[in-house]
């Protein structure tokens, strides 16, 4: 505490010397009013009154320079204290906060002193965590904790945004029309931010409203994160534990904005040449009601997913990253699990830090259980019917479906929220060959998607949620509707929770049941205890709109969640998980999944960070990947790893690991990983990573009861280029490989009546295969203003099919070559609104 004292006492006087207009500014601010209301793990909570001003009346340029006349009549705050190490000292650079608000938007600015030559600004594409310099505000308008906007601006104008669900599910989905500025000052640096009331949902208030808030600052230089209030990030409580400000004057403002389209895309693949135009629109005329709709949309431009090797009968799941969707997604989330980014920082207790370079141990993470999974909407065709004798050419089946509209009502009042949303997708059009080899063209009508969500919410002192979310598709060959309610409950204190879903689904005429139940228990901001319990039979089936990796099983799993979030003598912090899991299906009563997992996370005083993590597998059946076909029984396995990354904030930082996991058979696979970041500039950047398994006995299904296993080598590098012209203009570079080679050693057969898999005699002969998997693209954007951009995309990708092993740079080579996706695409679009 003295330490940090001192140092702000020695910085103040040392800056004292510069008679700048900003800092003069500064030392005669006088000291806003504020009263403590609350306390959570003795870091007090404030409540401040906000000045409401006539909108024609102020004129702030938001350039970042804090310089307008209307900053120096307000009363400034400096409430920071160190959340992340979670010291709870008070900040040791000042930082000085204004805001006042107006009947259109609210107005944020910070005058934030640190010598210049430690400050650190680098340039990013929207959305994206590095290690820099930030300033942050979070607003929870509805005052109540139910959900909160957050907005961060880096130096150099980089902005990330995004909505936080209690008690910290965030999420960078959502981006809105607001603005934001940095600028360096002659004593660190400063930022100012206008948010527009339109862009945010304000519900009904009498004359004086009450809004939650809080505001943050990480310092590169020192490996800091300041915040107020200074909750450290393992605390039960965030988003219902947030200052309070209070406010007159401002009420729901009408938004509406028209964002019409042009696109051209050229389809090398396919032979085609098109031009699309369209449009979205939204409108709201107040908290009752949001109504966006979008009408021939082009996702062409969006960002590539990654490469994933999948070579069993599980789904992966992939995030969506459509605009459309994304906006106004929070009211349709109906459990923390339906968050993929949740789970997977409840599995790994990351607080995501931007110490060290950015990698992560992510195997063995559950995947989220959703009821709406909108990447099916206008994702890969399901319900097409294929001719006998027809065969679709190579990669038809893994193209998306054109989209020819879709409509999102999303509003709320007094306690409730409710959804609305349908989608129709444009007529299936595949290429195709007969058994001559002719060219064929399959035809089929699309599906229309229909989703209703209605949520009750109550809180006083602790917090209530029912809900209901319901879902139904329709295609050419079945329809296939969802049915699910939720409850939700909490004590204000944050030391209890649970949240529990029933489901119902109906494919097909085909009716199955489950439901999930969780149970928090928050004994401390050290440690944490949750509770899980699913059970699903083997008839539900909700992935026609939603997401469900498997049926057909019951089980458990109990996370305990630790975090020493302060320094010790040689540690900046710690934190990990202890996951006890048990899974069994329901026809026989096997266990399906089950083992001990120990995941930690350590912060070295030099910024470098050891992950590491552990796993006793117990033997166990495999049910799923002989696609109906038994099971087999595995061995005992164990799982390996450790990961070391270096220190972000320097030019070069680098990660490499090394792991081990046995195959079912009990064979040993060795895992490898080394990447690096360079950061040439503030502007231009790479991401370099490879990632290398040596497989011993990988066991690989082969068809009907047939499995083998395998000897393999498998390279996956991947390598990402970004270019910033400038703050709004990116240029940017990805490709993503995997590469196996596979030989097998010896053939299997799953018996009649399950059990260890037998060696199977007299096979035809040796089954080697390769995998040759690529996405590449270069992406130019010119974000002319907010929602109002340029683009320039061009995408390649291809699936090699199965061949005998081949060298690696053949199969690379033979990847571009033929490709199934080679596009081109330009496209214009152009906000115009309110």
């Amino acid at each position: 505490m003295f330490e940090s004292t001192s140092k702000r006492w020695i910085v103040c006087l040392t800056l004292s010397l510069n008679l700048s207009f900003s800092f003069v500014s500064v030392l005669n601010a006088k000291p806003g009013a504020q009263e403590v209301i609350g306390e959570l793990d003795r870091i007090p909570m404030h409540r401040i009154s906000v000045e409401t001003r006539s909108h024609a009346a102020v004129d702030v340029k938001i350039d970042g320079r804090v310089t307008e006349a209307v900053w120096k009549d307000l009363p400034s705050f400096d409430n920071m204290i160190v959340a992340v190490p979670g010291t709870g000292e008070p900040g040791g650079y000042p930082t000085d906060i204004r805001v006042f608000a107006t009947e259109k938007g609210f107005f944020v600015s910070a005058v934030m002193q640190q010598p210049v030559q430690s400050l650190v600004k680098r340039l990013t594409p929207r959305d994206q965590f590095i290690d820099r310099d930030t300033f942050g505000f979070t607003l929870d308008t509805t005052g109540a904790g139910l959900f909160a906007y957050w907005f961060i601006v880096a130096l150099g104008d980089a902005v990330m945004d995004g909505k936080v669900l209690p008690e910290r599910r965030y999420t960078n989905d959502w981006d809105g029309p607001w603005i934001g500025k940095s600028a360096i000052t002659d004593n660190g640096w400063s930022v100012e931010l206008y948010l527009p009331w339109s862009m945010m949902n304000l519900p009904e208030s009498d004359v004086l409203r009450t809004i939650g808030f809080s505001a943050s600052r990480q310092i590169s230089s020192e490996n800091e994160r300041y915040q107020w209030p200074g909750h450290s990030y393992s605390s039960p409580q965030f988003v219902t534990a947030l200052n309070e400000m209070q406010l007159q004057g401002v009420e729901p403002r009408m938004q509406w904005s028209l964002i019409p389209f042009l696109s051209g895309t050229i389809d090398d693949a396919r032979d085609e040449k098109t031009a699309r135009a369209g449009v979205d629109i939204t409108w709201q005329p107040n908290s009752l009601v949001s109504i966006n709709a979008t009408l021939n949309p082009d996702f062409g431009a969006v960002e590539a997913d990654d490469v994933v090797l999948n070579l069993t009968a599980l789904e992966t799941f992939f995030p969506e990253k459509r605009l459309f969707f994304l906006e106004g997604s929070e009211v349709f989330e109906t459990t923390p699990r339906a968050n993929s980014g949740n789970s997977l920082r409840e599995t790994t207790n990351e607080n995501f830090a931007t110490t060290s370079r950015r990698v992560f141990v992510t195997d063995f993470m559950p995947a989220p259980i959703s009821l709406l999974n909108t990447r099916r909407i206008g994702g890969t065709a399901n319900q097409v019917d294929v001719p006998q004798g027809i065969a679709p050419a190579r990669g038809e089946r893994d193209l998306p479906t054109n989209l020819l509209g879709a409509v999102k009502l999303t509003g709320g009042a007094n306690g409730f929220r409710y959804g609305a949303m349908t989608a129709i997708e444009d007529e299936v059009s595949w290429r195709a060959t007969d058994a001559l080899g002719r060219d064929q063209q399959i035809m089929d009508a699309g599906r229309d998607f229909s989703v209703l969500r209605l949520l009750y919410e109550h809180k006083d002192e602790n917090r209530l949620g029912l809900g209901y979310l319901g879902t139904q598709v329709t295609g050419p060959r079945y329809k296939a509707s969802v049915q699910g309610l939720d409850l939700h409950y909490g004590l204000g204190s944050g030391l209890f929770g649970v949240d529990m879903q029933l489901v119902q689904s109906d494919r097909a005429g085909e009716t199955g049941r489950g439901g999930i139940l969780d149970v928090r228990y928050a004994a401390s901001s050290a440690i944490q205890h949750k509770f899980e319990f699913e059970y699903f039979d083997s008839k539900v089936n909700v992935n026609d709109l939603g997401f469900l990796r498997r049926n057909n099983y019951r089980g458990g799993q109990y996370l305990l969640s630790y975090a020493y979030p302060k320094p010790g003598r040689w540690f900046q912090a710690a934190r990990g998980t202890l996951i006890f899991r048990h899974q069994e299906n329901l026809t026989a009563g096997q266990v399906v999944d089950q083992g001990v997992f120990w995941r930690n996370t350590l912060v070295l005083k030099g910024r470098n960070t050891i992950r590491s993590a552990i796993a006793y597998l117990p033997s166990r059946y495999e049910d799923r990947n002989s696609r109906g076909n038994g099971a087999y029984k595995t061995s005992d396995r164990i799982w390996l790893n450790a990961l070391w990354a270096t220190d972000a904030s320097r030019p070069l930082s680098f990660s490499t690991s090394i792991g081990g996991l046995q195959e079912d058979l009990g064979d040993w696979t060795l895992n490898l990983t080394a990447g690096v970041t360079a950061r040439l500039s503030d502007s231009l950047y790479f991401d370099l990573d490879l990632a290398y398994k040596r497989r011993t006995g990988w066991v690989v299904y082969q068809g009907g009861r047939e499995f083998g296993a395998f000897d393999a080598i498998d390279l996956q590098p991947s390598f990402d280029l970004n270019w910033f012209l400038a703050a709004d203009h990116q240029i940017k570079f990805s490709f993503q490989w995997a590469g196996v080679k596979a030989y097998e050693r010896q053939a299997y057969r799953v018996p009649s009546a399950d059990g260890a898999l037998q060696r199977r005699a007299g096979a035809a002969g040796p089954r080697d295969f390769t995998v040759s998997l690529l996405t590449t693209q270069v992406r130019y954007r010119w974000e002319i203003a907010p929602l109002t951009d340029f683009y320039v995309v061009y995408n390649r990708g291809n699936q090699l099919p199965p061949t005998e092993a081949d060298a690696f740079g053949d199969l690379l080579s033979d990847a571009f070559q033929d490709p199934v996706v080679s596009s081109l695409v330009v496209k214009l679009r152009y906000r115009f609104g309110g």
